[in-house]
């Protein structure tokens, strides 16, 4: 009897590397960073890889053929950031660590944005994008804004205002964290886009 008692206890205690979270409790940690909620009540429970657990992503229809673009964050600013991405769902660890650092420094959340792989995904349009987000800023990292239908030239590293929206087009992410004059020069623009002082 003392021998079951005792097995028991074992098997009731926990190691830290088999905690598992509920949905939900994951998603009220972690509402400020990259775990989202409902965007007009279109959540898509997806894999992303093998090896990952489900996540949550957005995934909005554009009309009603229902063609429809995955993104990451609330646009609650309505902040969109589109990125050319061939290996991974959004972003790789690094990059997406570097892209938080960079909009954290904005006082910008994932909650305020939405991001957007534009790589492989049709849907990816100028037309789409603009009417499903209603952004008031679009960034453009690593992307080709003309390859996506945008009516204008955009040079990098300079705000371009066109239709009451701010462009801006930067090298991708493993160019500017491995750079520090493209860090330099991202930091003065963003720094006049968001009016940081």
């Amino acid at each position: 009897m003392q021998r079951n008692i005792k097995n028991l206890a074992k098997e009731r205690i926990m190691s830290l590397d088999d905690i598992e979270l509920s949905p939900l409790l994951i998603k009220k940690l972690y509402e400020k960073t990259l775990v989202v909620s409902s965007f007009a009540s279109a959540i898509n429970i997806k894999k992303i890889e093998p090896e990952v657990e489900q996540t949550r992503l957005n995934s909005l229809p554009i009309d009603s053929t229902s063609v429809d673009i995955e993104f990451l964050g609330k646009n609650s600013k309505h902040i969109l950031i589109v990125v050319n991405e061939k290996e991974n769902k959004f972003l790789g660890d690094e990059e997406l660590s570097f892209l938080m650092n960079i909009l954290n420094a904005c006082n910008i959340t994932m909650a305020d944005a939405a991001l957007v792989n534009a790589y492989a995904d049709e849907n990816v349009t100028y037309e789409n994008l603009i009417k499903l987000f209603e952004p008031t800023t679009i960034l453009f990292i690593g992307t080709e804004p003309h390859a996506l239908g945008f009516p204008v030239q955009i040079p990098m590293y300079q705000v371009q205002v066109y239709n009451k929206q701010q462009y801006l087009c930067t090298p991708s992410l493993q160019i500017l964290s491995a750079d520090k004059e493209e860090k330099k020069q991202l930091w003065l623009v963003l720094k006049k886009i968001f009016a940081i002082a």
